[in-house]
């Protein structure tokens, strides 16, 4: 499922002039021509990163609206010195909670595999702002149940939509948590 997808699961005709946190590598840009303000992007994988940053070039999005986090891990490296101003470099997988822990969003976008979804599920709520608007998407109909059962603690007017065996949860979260 695609940003547009998922943005129009959660009754976003248009993602509104604030800022968006998303974690899906073409989606960044995405977010960034739907009008956010600023779009943040987080991913482990370098190849995902250089491909945004060279995308959002092309699609003329200046650094100051897309900043990409490249996430060291087990499984990958930067392997490059020429990042371009728009990338940011993390030493390893606490660096997620530094970017995701600095502000609060009024959007905030995933679309991960489920096993991601549930074990970010604490920073992936406590990047969104009380009432904000949070969508879940890359995950099989199948396996809305065990997401429904980690998200409900944190989100209500939980809805699901589905596009052939994919699925998009979304919600608000909780105004007092």
């Amino acid at each position: 499922m695609s940003i547009s997808h998922a943005a129009d699961s959660i009754g976003l005709k248009e993602i509104p002039r604030y800022e968006v946190k998303i974690i899906e590598e073409d989606d960044w840009m995405k977010g960034a021509q739907f009008g956010a303000a600023f779009a943040i992007g987080v991913d482990i994988d370098s190849q995902a990163i250089a491909s945004a940053s060279e995308n959002a070039t092309l699609n003329n999005i200046r650094p100051d609206k897309l900043q990409l986090h490249l996430i060291a891990s087990q499984t990958s490296s930067s392997c490059r010195d020429d990042w371009p101003s728009r990338v940011v470099e993390g030493e390893n997988a606490f660096e997620i909670d530094r970017v995701t822990h600095k502000d609060k969003y009024d959007v905030v976008i995933a679309n991960i595999l489920l096993n991601p979804l549930l074990n970010l599920a604490d920073q992936i709520i406590f990047s969104a702002k009380p009432g904000a608007i949070i969508g879940l998407s890359g995950i099989l109909s199948k396996q809305v149940q065990n997401l429904l059962q980690k998200y409900s603690l944190f989100l209500e007017g939980i809805e699901v939509s589905k596009m052939d065996d994919w699925a998009c949860v979304s919600g608000r979260k909780r105004k007092n948590i």
